[in-house]
């Protein structure tokens, strides 16, 4: 008999234990069940948002690459016009440099020409003085006229003071 007891205390305690499974434990997680089943269905709507928000971002990725290279095609053009406009100014000031320089050349040339010929002329003046002294000194004495050294003197030093303020005035 005592297996009996056994065996009816067995089938009891699995009937009460099916009884609280099925009182308490089913409706648990049935519900479960359908959290998950929740769950999962919202997951699922997540996912589908996340892709379209994905493609979303893709084209605005893409539109704003384009933006981009369109910004740095416009500040090439920009860039090449400023460019060929700095290169034209160099040109026209190198221009204008360089005609300055060639006419102050030029003017220094004929400065240089004039007092080279001034030089030359005092020089020639000298050189006749010199001559005509030596040969009035050499030669007749009294013949040539005091008057005509005279002129000739003065004349030499009218040259010379010409001379003279030329150089100061450069």
């Amino acid at each position: 008999m005592n297996l009996f007891w056994r065996i009816f205390d067995t089938i009891l305690l699995a009937i009460g234990i099916a009884y609280v499974y099925i009182r308490f434990g089913a409706p648990f997680f049935g519900n479960r069940k359908k959290d998950i089943e929740s769950s999962l269905a919202k997951a699922e709507e997540y996912e589908k948002k996340a892709k379209e928000l994905y493609e979303e971002a893709k084209i605005s990725l893409a539109e704003v690459k384009k933006e981009i290279e369109d910004i740095k095609k416009e500040a090439v053009k920009e860039a090449e016009t400023e460019k060929n406009g700095i290169i034209e100014n160099a040109r026209v000031s190198a221009g204008k440099i360089l005609n300055s320089y060639i006419k102050q050349a030029e003017s220094e040339i004929e400065n240089q020409k004039k007092r080279i010929f001034e030089d030359a002329l005092d020089m020639s003046f000298k050189s006749a003085r010199d001559i005509l002294q030596k040969e009035i000194a050499e030669g007749s004495g009294n013949k040539i006229n005091d008057k005509f050294l005279k002129l000739q003197e003065d004349a030499f030093a009218k040259q010379s003071d010409k001379q003279a303020v030329r150089r100061r005035s450069f």
